[in-house]
């Protein structure tokens, strides 16, 4: 087939051959530059090979997600967007790489908007670089910064509050170049967005610069394990800090967060500092330093532990972002809030286990799906909410549906639209549990991790889970992992340790873990408190802590066996709960009555 004959626009350029194109796109799916998902680059060689094949007709939703995406033949593009949604990711991949390190490439693929059929160009290599100074954001590249040594003697006492004297000299060496470029504008984006300057390396040994370059890697690529935050890759960090003057400063970006930070290494031990600063204004959010051995562990292994520290830090649920974002929009009514925003108010919600938002958390959400069907947080958030109204007393009388169901259909939803999603599988596994399916529920959140390694929510809900089947072993070094890597978490995860202590007779314990239990409109906590004063034999605090039950649940007493029974409690510890809320004055059954 000769050039042109397969491209479905006119062209005054020549094109590249059946044969080129075939042989670049080989050339092309194997390059790890490329950042495009397994199935997404099945999605491209198909769509190529219909193209060069002239079957430009066929290109259709329903092909490509039989073809790529392992759908069956009752697909349904109006019903399923998974199709549309991975072309945007697809065309974004293909647009960052062609920025990137694809700019020298001989050929261009490209997947218009509006259809599905591909499209092939020699690549202008003058015009590309006429381009190369702009990556996502096309504006003029700033002048390098001159490194004063004169305004760092200034910054000192500024920062002195920040971290200790090392995090100051040397990290914060880094925001001085930051501060002498154009004001960089915030991210025009929905979610939070974070550069991560390239760390400095600040040893007094060059063979070991390496270490400093590989961390910066190693942060961004944890970074991006958080799906609510936009990380701007390692191609546009390297080229938005240039230290060699001679060169033009490459891109720049417009970030929300800026990273920046230092590494000293001497051979045996590594020092890392990390400042986090607001990408408009300036301001310090955040600092930190670690200090490690290196003769103690393998120095991937080393960048990989402290990367997953600083990461976990800054982006993790009710890390630092989170914080600073629920608190700009404490004060907005839910109708205003755009859809991260919503997710944060949800999270809030979740992490209080408060009824008092409910209804404007359930607004947001429904109005985010409504708006974005293709938006799988905002289902996967839902989902959890409905769980959440099924299984409070409170709660379920805000729906006047079976919550469960609809929490069970939500969270498919979400796997659908991103099977990668930690929420989505988080709210998967609760619903089985209230459906009784005990081992399914296990098995999702086990799926979950294994996508999502990290995600300190899955941890502790499983170890929750674990917990209450009396599978100490298994729980509780899940929940104490969830809380050393997210010591915001929900403050019910402590329920597990309470019962831990608390069945192995250790009550002064179980009393500790039951205080950080602290939830308002739910009973579990009082209930935890006051089986522990009562095998303590302490009356008053445990008459206190029964009033509180009976406030939150006047017949909570008749109810007790049914409701731990529907919560898949082990008879074991349900037993030893009665044991103890009847040394604390508060009668009730043992057994659940029949169905």
């Amino acid at each position: 087939m000769g050039r042109g004959q397969f491209v479905g626009r006119a062209s005054e350029r020549p094109q590249p051959t059946s044969d080129e194109v075939r042989a670049y796109l080989r050339i092309l799916l194997d390059r790890n530059e490329f950042d495009a998902s397994q199935r997404n680059r099945r999605f491209l060689a198909y769509v190529v090979e219909e193209t060069l094949e002239g079957r430009t007709d066929r290109i259709k939703a329903y092909s490509i997600a039989l073809a790529a995406f392992d759908r069956t033949e009752d697909f349904n593009p109006l019903t399923d967007p998974i199709v549309r949604i991975e072309a945007r990711r697809l065309r974004q991949s293909l647009e960052h790489y062609y920025l990137t390190a694809g700019r020298t490439d001989p050929i261009r693929i490209d997947i218009p908007k509006g259809s599905y059929v591909a499209t092939f160009t020699y690549r202008d290599h003058k015009e590309e670089q006429a381009k190369a100074s702009t990556i996502d954001d096309p504006v003029t590249a700033p002048e390098p910064p001159k490194r004063s040594k004169l305004r760092w003697k200034w910054l000192v006492p500024a920062l002195a509050g920040l971290a200790l004297l090392f995090a100051i000299t040397t990290a914060g060496h880094m925001l001085i170049g930051l501060e002498q470029r154009p004001a960089l504008e915030a991210a025009d984006l929905a979610n939070p967005s974070i550069l991560v300057v390239p760390f400095e390396d600040a040893g007094s040994d060059p063979s070991q610069s390496f270490i400093t370059r590989g961390l910066t890697y190693e942060i961004i690529g944890h970074l991006t394990q958080f799906e609510d935050l936009v990380v701007f890759g390692w191609e546009t960090s390297f080229r938005v800090d240039k230290s060699d003057e001679s060169e033009p400063v490459g891109v720049q970006v417009r970030p929300n967060l800026i990273l920046s930070g230092s590494v000293q290494s001497n051979g045996s031990k590594v020092k890392v500092s990390a400042i986090l600063a607001d990408g408009v204004t300036g301001q310090y959010i955040w600092a930190s330093v670690i200090e490690r051995d290196l003769t103690t562990a393998g120095l991937m292994e080393l960048q990989s532990e402290i990367a997953d520290q600083v990461a976990a830090a800054i982006a993790q649920p009710y890390g630092i972002i989170f914080e600073r974002s629920a608190q700009e929009i404490s004060s907005r009514p839910a109708e205003s809030l755009i859809a991260y925003q919503c997710i944060v108010r949800f999270r809030e919600y979740w992490r209080s286990y408060s009824e008092h938002d409910f209804d404007g958390v359930r607004t947001c959400l429904e109005n985010t799906i409504a708006s974005d069907p293709a938006y799988a947080q905002g289902y996967a958030s839902l989902a959890l909410l409905y769980v959440n109204a099924y299984r409070t007393a409170p709660g379920s009388s805000h729906v006047s549906f079976d919550p469960l169901h609809r929490a069970a259909d939500l969270a498919e939803r979400a796997i659908a639209l991103d099977p990668d999603l930690a929420d989505g599988y988080l709210a998967q596994s609760l619903t089985l549990w209230f459906l009784h399916d005990t081992e399914g529920s296990i098995q999702a959140a086990k799926r979950g991790l294994a996508r999502r390694p990290n995600n300190t929510a899955l941890m502790a809900e499983l170890g929750l889970r674990y917990a209450l089947r009396a599978n100490w072993h298994v729980a509780m070094p899940l929940i104490k992992k969830a809380y050393e890597r997210n010591p915001g978490s929900s403050s019910g995860y402590h329920f597990a340790t309470f019962l831990h202590a608390y069945m192995t007779g250790d009550y002064e314990c179980a009393l500790k873990a039951a205080i950080k239990v602290q939830t308002p409109d739910i009973v579990y906590g009082a209930l935890a408190r006051a089986a522990t004063y009562g095998q303590l034999g302490d009356h008053a605090n445990a008459r206190r802590e029964i009033a509180e039950i009976l406030n939150i649940d006047p017949n909570y007493a008749d109810r007790f066996p049914d409701d731990l029974a529907n919560r898949n409690f082990d008879p074991t510890i349900v037993l030893a709960l009665a044991e103890g809320l009847a040394k604390a004055g508060l009668l009730v059954s043992e057994k659940p009555r029949a169905n």
